[in-house]
C-alpha cells in the first residue's frame, strides 16, 4: 500500500518549526491576555502584529504536519496501524472538545476556542502516537529484558 507521508529526514525540521512557531504563539498569548513581555518585544508585537501571528499560526501548521506525517525510522504496518488509530482518537477528542465548547462558551470567546480549535488536532494526535510509540518501545524493551 503507497503511503502519502515525508521522508523520515522531515520529521526534525518539523519538530524544530513547530516547537519555535508554538513558542512564538505561547508568547503572542502571553501578551494579549497577561501583558507579561518586556516593552521592546511587546511593541514589535503590536507593530508587525499580523504578521507575526501569520507566521505563528503557518509556522504550527506546517511545522506539526512535517512532524507527523513523517515516516518513523522503521515504518511498518504496525505503526501505520498506530498512525490510523492515533489520527482516529485525536479527531474524536478534538471534535468533543468543539462540541462541549460550543455548549460552554459564547460572543467572541468562541472564536479564540475556534482559532485554537485549529491546531487541537494535531497536537492531540502528535500526544497519542508518542505516547503510543513510547508505550511499544518500553513493551519492547521490558521483554528484551526478560
Amino acid at each position: 500500500m503507497k503511503t502519502m507521508l515525508f521522508p523520515h529526514s522531515f520529521q526534525k525540521a518539523g519538530w524544530i518549526i513547530f516547537a519555535l512557531s508554538a513558542t512564538l504563539g505561547g508568547a503572542i498569548m502571553l501578551q494579549d491576555y497577561l501583558g507579561v513581555l518586556p516593552e521592546a518585544v511587546a511593541s514589535l508585537l503590536g507593530e508587525y502584529g499580523y504578521a507575526v501571528n501569520n507566521i505563528a499560526i503557518i509556522g504550527i501548521i506546517v511545522g506539526g504536519i512535517l512532524a507527523t506525517c513523517s515516516k518513523e525510522s522503521v515504518e511498518d504496518e504496525m505503526i501505520s496501524s498506530i498512525r490510523l488509530t492515533s489520527l482516529l482518537t485525536a479527531l474524536y477528542i478534538h471534535y468533543a472538545l468543539i462540541v462541549v465548547a460550543s455548549l460552554l462558551v459564547y460572543d467572541l470567546d468562541f472564536l479564540n476556542v475556534m482559532l485554537y480549535g485549529m491546531f487541537t488536532i494535531i497536537i492531540i494526535f502528535m500526544i497519542v502516537f508518542r505516547w503510543r510509540i513510547w508505550q511499544i518501545e518500553k513493551e519492547q524493551k521490558d521483554e528484551e529484558q526478560d
